[in-house]
């Protein structure tokens, strides 16, 4: 068969996308988009098999201990976090890595959707934590105060919620978790 016998045709998976690139096992018409590579030439997602990864249901034992151990890392980095202020996206790097690495060890490396919301339960611990933690530095102002004046400016300050940047902080510590257990 010469190459200019074979005429281009739309891809199974992409109508739009027009190709000469067939599976090597069904024949289907597949754009290089679609098409998995196996030892024995290109496929379709069929005819490979592509399967997502597995998600398992987790014990309440362990979904305990991971909890546990999600709660540990949240804490130690949201203490750190809350006496290094200024380390704003490296503490957030560590926060979410800390406590999806420290859970998934305790769940035995698996992935769900529970051990994802309990995750960043512990993630949003850790940032809690640590604003906590920031303003009870602030000389003068104790715990009954911080609660007594929530919309004091000191307060605000203590909190030091820059809108932009500890934002999107925040929200990488949230989304690393997020992602870890998808």
């Amino acid at each position: 068969m010469v190459l200019s016998d074979i005429s281009e045709q739309p891809c199974s998976y992409h109508p739009r996308v027009l190709t000469r690139l067939r599976c090597s096992k069904c024949g289907k018409p597949i754009c290089p988009r679609c098409a998995v590579e196996t030892p024995v030439g290109f496929r379709c997602p069929e005819c490979a098999q592509v399967r997502g990864l597995p998600t398992y249901e987790t014990s309440p034992g362990i979904l305990a201990r991971s909890a546990l151990a999600g709660l540990v890392a949240a804490g130690f980095v949201g203490v750190l976090w809350g006496y290094l202020p200024d380390w704003g996206f490296y503490m957030s790097l560590a926060l979410g890595f800390g406590v999806a690495e420290a859970m998934a060890w305790a769940a035995n490396y698996k992935r769900g959707r529970d051990l994802q919301f309990l995750a960043i339960g512990c993630v949003l611990f850790g940032i809690v934590l640590s604003r906590v933690v920031l303003a009870q530095r602030v000389p003068g102002l104790g715990l009954d105060e911080l609660l007594d004046q929530a919309m004091d400016p000191r307060v605000i300050a203590a909190f030091r919620l820059r809108l932009i940047p500890d934002l999107l902080f925040m929200a990488l510590a949230v989304i690393i978790p997020y992602v870890r257990f998808r």
